[in-house]
């Protein structure tokens, strides 16, 4: 199904940085490359995928600060019904157009719940990542 997102939206997904903080290290992640400190993790944990969702800004349009926190609060106890692996992040525009994105990784869910988890909470797209360890954008609508 061909998406009704702009070229030009769907690229500044593809070019975020996808940092999350694992133990004391900042890791980040970017579309289409393997990750290893990832894989290590996934290793480690015994999973073999993960989600980084956010919530804030549904559809792409910024949302107040408390907005966006009690979004996170609700998105945080909902991954929570599926993995105890939780791991912070920032979603980063590399250009500097979109504010950072506060976002989770969370380990261990399985695409369709992870798309679900994406569309309840208004978002254009979300990263899955694979047994390789490499990040994939999904795009939602």
């Amino acid at each position: 199904m061909p998406s009704t997102l702009s070229e030009e939206l769907i690229g500044k997904y593809l070019a975020a940085q996808y940092q999350v903080w694992i133990d004391t290290s900042v890791v980040t992640l970017q579309i289409g490359c393997q990750s290893a400190p990832l894989a290590a993790l996934l290793q480690a944990t015994g999973n073999r995928s993960a989600v980084y969702v956010t919530a804030c800004n549904p559809a792409s349009e910024v949302a107040t600060s408390q907005e966006n926190q009690s979004a996170m609060a609700r998105l945080y106890e909902r991954l929570a019904c599926y993995s105890n692996h939780i791991y912070r992040g920032t979603g980063i525009d590399p250009s500097g157009e979109w504010p950072a994105e506060e976002s989770l990784l969370t380990l261990g869910i399985d695409l369709s719940i992870a798309k679900k988890i994406g569309d309840e909470f208004g978002q254009n797209a979300i990263v899955w990542i694979d047994s390789a360890a490499i990040p994939h954008l999904v795009l939602l609508c």
